[in-house]
């Protein structure tokens, strides 16, 4: 029998963590460490005499809004979570090395929020306003003479609000790189890799390679382009002899990969292509990126076929925010983040409602994920007073370039999504027309993909032709329109791009289904996945699964003191909510049987609960009153469930998905020990428990790795469980818990998942919330030990030791 409590499955799932590493292509030199920042507007800060020397030295990614209280005053309001807005100042000062002497030199940010403006030693280069597309400036005709300082300044301005619909953060948030190369030299972004058939005994890649020539003659040179395997042979290659004319061009190569190892959910196996331009003798460039291969193709039938075989999309949608990081995400929170979800069966993601860092796309690669790739949420018909509306005429062609080039080698990105529930749904000839724009702008930089936009008005979308514009159809909470529009639209792709967590729902507005209508997105091919809405809880749209259903949470906003959402089958610190366990049994095949009690005795009605979050169950046995009847809910995935109380038998009940999504109890309450005992059809027994518990007795660290990088960005989640004198985890402890780091680390962040907490998230301090807390350490440049302390009154002292190498 495999016995399992929640203690168990969290310690396990906190050290799923320490698993694989993404393969990076690192597009330049890193320059992320030793900016100068200073809050507010600095008249002159763009001058490189400008003296910066009172301002406070950080490196980035770094989002300045997560490290200034919630409050129900800030200009973002509701939907950025009522965080912190304002203006910033970013100053860099760096030499001209050698090394750069005749380059041409760029800089290149993987995203700054919002309404950047750039200067190199006083120049202006330009504003981007979009904050999630990665753009670059040229510096080379700027820089000072080798051995000279330099100044790059950013000036960050997020006061226009409220211009998102959740939060976004503010400041340089994702990475940074100077990159500099020959005057002959590979574009940015200038590769492009297809596959253009593949099978266990073949595959055909096509490699597209743009390349300019900044120098005042035409250079003969040879482009040669290699496949590296896992084992660093070389399985194919491509060899071009051209005269590179001054100004741009573009070649195209073909290279036939023998027996190659496919790119798939379950083994994401990653070759490594390398281009090298060589002149003269020598090499004058190269470009080195993972790349996968992989055939995917939608049919409105089959749903989804990867290398030729069916997959059903097991997917969440997550905004972009890291929780208690806020929008300053480093690579370990994406690892920590997709691993869970991997765990859960999850296979599918939808970056929504923008492009993703590059470093997410990477990690979806390496562990086989399958993603949709969005860029807007709005079009022209803005949704938000200050949102991307305003720009989009004069800059949609630039960020959707940007966007499309920068991600289209990744294997995981299996289509591209141009809009997100947008209000052109409501004007026909908006529809049309804004469609077509932006799926003609698209398509200059990929063909291989299908485009797609999530509709939540599909009634229109159909009566307008906006669907038959669209290669396959995003359906967000409209699971009563998947069988009708199959069969009146039968070579139309159907998708759930948002649908709810719960198959319970009897109906809010215009957005409802049967247990039925969720079923058949469950079960049928024609459907080719979901996402839910979401992965994760998120900061912005506060009370969202926490406060009414459906279009009575609307009506109720203002929502404060909720500061964000709380419909993820995970919360914003990474522990897994009831949910996720349910999730589990219906995406795995592994038996597992799992527990959650609706402790609230008046709501003991499977049906209860917001329109995008779970009914108000949790995993343990507590409740203030003896005889008290709770509902209780069994996730599981095997025909048969015996519940037992105390050794007593409850009943043996069983499980049919076509009948009901999972098994209910109602169980007097008395406290001690409740246990489900699952058996699967070949008669194999797997338990979960959960016990009563005392008293908070102790403080139980949980890192979820014991060696760091000593990189200054590499991060290690430590959770902290409150646990009674038996080991038991006390659900309903509120400590108040002290952290304190020394060595070679430091506290990035602290958090507890609780969306009405108001606990600075990058204090030193948090309180528990249901018993648990977390603490997120980060490394420094210095090598040697960390040590963690928490305390919480008079409870013994817990301490964790990690080491940074």
């Amino acid at each position: 029998m495999i016995k399992t409590t929640y203690f168990s499955l969290l310690i396990i799932l906190m050290l799923i963590a320490s698993g694989a590493t993404a393969q990076k292509n690192n597009p330049g030199i890193p320059f992320d460490f030793n900016w100068r920042f200073a809050l507010n507007d600095w008249p002159g800060a763009e001058q490189p005499e400008y003296d910066d020397a009172q301002w406070r030295l950080l490196d980035v990614p770094h989002d300045f809004s997560i490290e200034h209280p919630f409050d129900s005053a800030n200009a973002t309001g509701p939907g950025g979570g009522y965080a912190y807005s304002g203006i910033g100042w970013y100053r860099k000062h760096f030499k001209t090395s050698a090394d750069l002497s005749g380059k041409k030199v760029w800089v290149l940010f993987d995203g700054v929020y919002r309404n950047s403006e750039v200067w190199i030693n006083g120049h202006y280069l330009g504003i981007r306003p979009y904050g999630y597309s990665s753009f670059y400036y040229d510096l080379t005709g700027y820089l000072k003479p080798v051995g000279k300082e330099n100044v790059i300044a950013v000036k960050v301005n997020t006061t226009e609000q409220p211009n998102s619909r959740w939060y976004t953060g503010a400041g340089i948030y994702r990475h940074v790189w100077l990159v500099a190369k020959s005057r002959l030299h590979i574009d940015q972004w200038g590769v492009f890799a297809r596959t253009l058939k593949a099978d266990n005994n073949n595959a055909g890649l096509n490699i597209s390679i743009a390349l300019s020539n900044d120098s005042n003659v035409d250079r003969s040179c040879t482009v040669v382009t290699k496949i590296i395997g896992a084992a660093g042979k070389e399985v194919g290659r491509a060899l071009s002899n051209l005269n590179a004319i001054r100004g741009q061009l573009k070649i195209e190569q073909n290279i036939s990969i023998s027996n190659p190892v496919l790119w798939s959910v379950e083994q994401p196996n990653l070759y490594r292509l390398q281009v090298e331009v060589r002149a003269g003798g020598r090499l004058v460039d190269e470009y080195s990126m993972p790349f996968g291969v992989r055939t995917a193709h939608f049919d409105a039938n089959k749903g989804f076929l990867l290398n030729g075989k069916h997959v059903k999309l097991k997917g969440v949608n997550n905004h972009h925010d890291g929780g208690p990081l806020g929008a300053a995400v480093l690579d370990a929170t994406y690892k920590r983040r997709l691993q869970l979800l991997k765990s859960m069966g999850c296979n599918a993601l939808r970056m929504s409602h923008n492009p993703p860092s590059p470093e997410l796309l990477a990690f979806a690669d390496s562990l086989g994920f399958l993603v949709i790739d969005e860029i807007f949420d709005e079009w022209m018909d803005g949704k938000t007073k200050a949102g991307y509306a305003p720009q989009f005429a004069q800059w949609y062609e630039k960020d959707i370039e940007n966007w499309i080039t920068r991600d289209r080698n990744h294997p995981s990105v299996i289509a591209w999504s141009i809009g997100n529930e947008v209000r052109e749904q409501y004007n026909k000839e908006n529809a049309l027309k804004i469609t077509g724009m932006l799926m003609n702008a698209a398509r200059k930089y990929d063909t291989s993909r299908p485009f797609t936009a999530a509709c939540n008005e599909i009634l229109n979308v159909n009566s307008y032709g906006m669907g038959d514009l669209l290669n396959i159809v995003g359906y967000n909470y409209q699971e009563a329109y998947y069988k009708p529009d199959h069969e009146k639209y039968p070579n139309r792709v159907i998708f759930g791009s948002e649908t709810v967590m719960y198959p319970y729902h009897p109906g809010t507005c215009n957005q409802l289904h049967s247990y039925e209508q969720w079923l058949e997105g469950q079960v049928k091919d024609y459907v080719a996945g979901e996402f839910l809405w979401t992965g994760f809880d998120y900061i912005g749209e506060s009370g969202i699964g926490d406060v009414g259903t459906g279009c009575e949470f609307w009506k109720k906003w203002p929502t404060w003191p909720w500061r964000g959402a709380s419909c993820g089958v995970i919360d914003m610190c990474g522990f897994p909510k009831p949910g996720y366990w349910f999730r589990k049994a219906l995406w795995n095949e592994a038996p597992m049987v799992h527990i959650a009690v609706q402790t609230d005795s008046s709501a003991r009605n499977r049906e209860l609960c917001s329109f995008w979050s779970w009914p108000k169950v949790e995993t343990h046995w507590n409740h203030n009153k003896k005889g008290d009847t709770l509902a209780v809910h069994v996730y599981t995935n095997v025909p048969q469930v015996e519940l037992k109380l105390n050794g007593r038998s409850l009943g043996i009940r069983k499980w049919d998905l076509n009948k009901e999504a999972f098994l209910f109890w109602e169980v007097p309450y008395e406290p001690g020990k409740l246990e489900a005992i699952g058996k699967t059809a070949d008669g194999r027994t797997v338990s979960f428990a959960v016990q009563t518990a005392g008293e908070p007795a102790a403080i139980k660290l949980l890192p979820d790795r014991k060696v760091l990088r000593a990189n200054g960005q590499d991060l290690c989640y430590m959770p902290l469980q409150l646990l009674d004198a038996n080991g038991v985890p006390v659900p309903f402890a509120g400590n108040n818990i002290s952290f304190e780091v020394s060595g070679a680390g430091k506290l990035a962040a602290v958090g507890n998942g609780d969306q009405q907490s108001h606990t600075l998230l990058k204090g030193n301090q948090m309180e528990a919330w249901q018993g648990k807390c977390l603490a997120i350490i980060q490394s420094t440049n210095r090598k040697g030990e960390i040590k963690i302390t928490a305390k919480s009154g008079k409870l013994p002292v817990a301490t964790a030791v990690l080491k940074a190498e």
